[in-house]
């Protein structure tokens, strides 16, 4: 299976709580769950985030990944800066939320898909993945496949319940499976630097006074932060 590259996750068992080899831009397929049943097979380490969801001047809602968050530790430095720090509680009031991302092999279809993960199926998993009954989830040899259950709770969009049930046996992946290439987190999620944020939120967003010059560049284009 094919290496995702960087230090920025973790490892399912150790969890707390569009680029090709040709660099030709990869489509992203991302998983989405109907009301119902969905199985998934986990791939790889799980990319946790802390994000303010802000928007843009064109009107869009966006998440921006808290800085003084750790993707490796899953803690905070509330000594590294934050632009959003320096926004008056008046403008941006609104919490952070927890974000979670990995690869995983949708069994509907075989495709390798992105799937953004709620806290409550996150928690779920990562319970499974700490109990030695069970284990890694996402081990290539012994790890097992999960089917997460979507059940409206009551008329309003948010009236959801999700539940995680985990295969009854472990099963090892394929030749063809280990083969797949993943979608590399760390490129598709770029974390921006201190400086690079708070320019990106300078020229793409309200929350800030002033002008920005013309000469500076961000990191990522909008359609880009995710």
């Amino acid at each position: 299976m094919n290496n995702q590259g960087e230090t920025t996750m973790v490892a399912w068992d150790k969890a707390k709580g569009k680029q090709t080899s040709s660099n030709e831009r990869r489509e992203i397929q991302r998983l989405t769950l109907g009301i119902g049943d969905t199985k998934v097979r986990l791939l790889g380490d799980v990319m946790p985030r802390y994000c303010y969801w802000v928007v843009t001047k064109e009107g869009k809602k966006m998440p921006v990944e808290c800085l003084q968050f750790s993707r490796e530790t899953e803690s905070f430095d509330n000594s590294a800066q934050d632009p959003f720090k320096e926004i008056d509680d008046a403008i941006y009031a609104d919490k952070p939320q927890f974000s979670y991302v990995c690869n995983v092999i949708d069994r509907a279809d075989g495709q390798i898909k992105l799937f953004d993960l709620r806290s409550t199926i996150y928690s779920q998993i990562v319970d499974y993945a700490t109990n030695p009954d069970y284990g890694n989830p996402a081990d290539s040899e012994g790890g097992y496949d999960i089917t997460i259950k979507k059940e409206k709770t009551g008329p309003l969009p948010q009236n959801v319940k999700y539940s995680c049930l985990p295969a009854r046996n472990n099963s090892a992946l394929t030749d063809a499976e280990k083969a797949l290439e993943l979608y590399e987190l760390s490129k598709i999620y770029k974390r921006q630097t201190y400086d690079e944020q708070k320019e990106w939120l300078l020229n793409n967003t309200s929350y800030f006074a002033g002008d920005v010059s013309d000469e500076f560049k961000p990191a990522e284009d909008v359609d880009d932060l995710a």
